[in-house]
């Protein structure tokens, strides 16, 4: 793909939003089935949430991973038995939770061998013998057994130096996989849409093959991905049950908003610049 057309098409995520005679250009002159512009539309808006993820485990490092691990021991977990030096039991909570979410405790004990069955809500914790979590929710307790983990040797400053390189491997990972994951689920939609694409077509008398309506519904779906890449900067987000219906009705109006583009002006024209 050449930067022409990397421009292009980048210009054509703000034009998708109003642009009639971008969308004639989609169904006369672009080629392919759209899966090139999802993928650059998508890499653009998971770059600020990269960022956004980058900065907040940078913070994380120079704050909390200090307070967290200052109250650590040294652990070893030999033959599936875990150890602290010093001999007791240890917690670390956090102390600023998530509106409605119950506090998370992160308990070690080396003076049991078991995860007790009335493990709160919220909280990890490490024995001798088992890890075991609580969901915030409650409605989900695992157990694993240490011997499943090797032999381990952790100590504090370890944990520490883990925790503060989180901010360097965590995001790039975490964009590539959001990146190609989202794709997947777009170009599923974009089929989808595609069809919805050639009905509406029809009804307008306007005749387009699936690629041409796939191309049509992946730019139709931008205003969609651009909003929702924006909400999740807010403080708070309308429930799925909200946001789904929302965003079905906004897609399926820059559908017909596409189809009704192509069928204004059914003469051939030049291709238009976008």
């Amino acid at each position: 793909m050449g930067m022409i057309c990397r421009m292009r098409m980048l210009r054509a995520i703000a034009l998708s939003f109003y642009s009639a005679d971008l969308y004639r250009d989609v169904g006369r002159n672009w080629t392919g089935s759209g899966v090139l512009y999802l993928a650059l539309l998508l890499a653009v808006c998971w770059l600020p949430t990269a960022v956004r993820t980058h900065l907040g485990l940078q913070r994380f490092a120079a704050t909390e991973a200090q307070r967290i691990t200052a109250g650590l021991p040294d652990i070893s977990i030999k033959n599936g038995v875990m150890e602290t030096n010093p001999h007791g039991r240890y917690e670390v909570r956090d102390d600023n939770p998530r509106p409605g979410r119950p506090t998370s405790t992160f308990i070690i004990d080396d003076s049991i061998d078991q995860v007790p069955s009335d493990l709160p809500a919220g909280t990890m914790m490490l024995t001798r013998r088992e890890f075991g979590n609580a969901r915030a929710t409650g409605a989900d307790r695992r157990i694993l057994q240490l011997s499943a983990f090797g032999n381990l040797n952790l100590t504090p400053d370890g944990i520490r130096r883990f925790l503060g390189s989180m901010q360097y491997w965590v995001p790039p990972i975490a964009y590539v996989a959001c990146v190609i994951g989202s794709l997947i689920f777009r170009f599923v939609q974009a089929c989808i849409y595609g069809a919805l694409a050639r009905m509406f077509a029809n009804g307008k008398g306007v005749t387009i093959d699936f690629q041409t309506a796939m191309r049509i519904a992946s730019v139709a779906v931008t205003p969609v991905i651009v909003l929702r890449t924006l909400i999740w900067f807010f403080p708070g987000e309308p429930y799925w049950y909200l946001r789904w219906p929302i965003a079905i009705v906004i897609t399926l109006l820059y559908l017909r908003f596409a189809v009704a583009a192509l069928a204004a002006d059914r003469v051939e024209s030049p291709a238009v610049s976008v």
